[in-house]
């Protein structure tokens, strides 16, 4: 099983001819060499973890390229549907179901969305970012209002007796029993002024033995940021030194 990285929370996992997309995504920031649409040409299924406009933005045009299907929560499918996404491609799903296509069984958790602090929120309007990329701060307000994040989901992705447990933003619901131990945990690096210490309990509570972190680029200027990930890694390497910890590089492919 192999695991690469196309910038945001873009993921692609695969195996063998087999290759699942989960929030596939085309970077804002033309500074950044990121995803293209010719990356997802070859899209045949794709999950959503939210509806957030760097979730989904770009899902219209990835589905019209390869008409790929599409797996998502109800709000999603609503946002797809009126962008074009015929009804044919698109799967509602909800926690607790198990999708299986082989040689993947991918397993559906209800999860939550991070919770932005103040300290962040006014580092990121309180910016002269904002005037130098206010047509694009614009863009994102509107998308934002046409894209709601809906029901958040994390998944368990299994193949080969080795598991990933992949979330598309940094929160879960305490409320649900998710797996404990996987091979590897995926964790959004963003939306925290905390970020460094906010993220450790997720290592407390899901104990990996490696960590994939994304998410972390600056992908759609003002509201993203670069987030630097030294300190947590030194952080890590220092209290857990059984993790390893991948910083990746786009499009790299990591073997499980």
């Amino acid at each position: 099983m192999e695991i690469q990285w196309f910038g945001t929370a873009s993921i692609r996992i695969s195996s063998g001819n087999t290759s699942l997309h989960f929030d596939p995504f085309i970077s804002m920031n033309k500074s950044l060499q990121y995803a293209s649409i010719d990356d997802y040409s070859g899209a045949t299924d794709i999950f959503i973890t939210h509806g957030h406009f760097d979730h989904i933005y770009n899902i219209p045009e990835i589905w019209n390229l390869s008409k790929c299907t599409i797996y998502c929560g109800i709000q999603v499918a609503d946002v797809l549907l009126k962008q074009g996404v015929l009804p044919d491609y698109i799967r509602i799903i909800d926690h607790g179901q198990v999708v299986s296509i082989p040689p993947f069984i991918i397993k559906i958790y209800k999860s939550e969305h991070i919770r932005f602090d103040i300290p962040l929120i006014f580092k990121t309007l309180i910016n002269k970012r904002v005037l130098q990329y206010f047509g694009d701060f614009k863009q994102i307000i509107a998308l934002n209002k046409t894209m709601p994040a809906g029901t958040i989901f994390a998944y368990e992705i299994v193949c080969d007796d080795k598991s990933i447990l992949h979330f598309g933003s940094l929160n879960y619901s305490p409320t649900i029993e998710y797996p404990y131990k996987p091979a590897m945990l995926t964790l959004p690096f963003q939306g925290r002024s905390d970020i460094d210490h906010y993220a450790i309990r997720f290592i407390k509570k899901f104990n990996p033995q490696s960590i994939f972190l994304h998410h972390f680029d600056d992908t759609f200027p003002p509201v993203s940021s670069h987030v630097d990930t030294t300190q947590f890694v030194e952080a890590v390497t220092k209290a857990f030194p059984h993790i390893t910890v991948i910083i990746p590089q786009y499009g790299i492919s990591y073997t499980l």
